[in-house]
């Protein structure tokens, strides 16, 4: 009984630990995801922070998909489902960022517009991400989900496409 008990406080431990580092990671992605827009980040502070936000964007998918182990056992089978298909979205969106350092690394033709629109896609998720687990909470949340998904997207859509518009593309 003592046994079961301590792996119990153990794995809420960890647990809590888990979703603490998660947070944290989404809160740090969010503060720094928009230094990160910019196609030519100049050395120097602003630099580290686009970094910041790989690592942040990184720790998030290591810390989801560790939660998922430690819970796995306790979910049915609609939770590990939707778990699953969240830490796939979490493998595209760090795809999608490495994506984004590739383009600005190669500088091809048009190479701005591509790495913004990686950007904007691991950015405008965060924000999804951050929206809807409250949105859940709410008395139609069948509605509200979907709403926040698409008042994200859509005013992440205005905001890229104004800001796509002002950029200067090197030939």
């Amino acid at each position: 009984m003592v046994f079961r008990t301590i792996t119990t406080l153990w794995a809420a431990m960890v647990t809590t630990t888990l979703i603490a580092v998660h947070a944290g990671a989404g809160i740090l992605g969010l503060l720094t995801g928009p230094v990160t827009m910019r196609p030519d980040v100049p050395p120097g502070p602003l630099r580290w922070l686009s970094r910041i936000y790989l690592a942040s964007l990184a720790v998030l998918l290591v810390s989801m998909v560790a939660l998922i182990a430690v819970d796995w056992t306790g979910l049915d089978i609609g939770a590990r489902l939707a778990f699953t298909g969240l830490a796939g979205l979490g493998a595209v969106i760090v795809y999608r960022i490495v994506q984004a350092g590739r383009e600005s690394a190669r500088r091809l033709p048009g190479w701005q517009r591509r790495y913004v629109a990686h950007v904007y896609f691991t950015y405008v998720s965060l924000w999804i991400g951050f929206l809807v687990l409250p949105a859940l909470n709410l008395p139609l949340p069948y509605i509200a989900v979907p709403a926040v998904v698409l008042l994200v997207l859509a005013v992440g859509h205005v905001l890229v496409t104004g800001y796509q518009k002002r950029l200067v593309i090197e030939p």
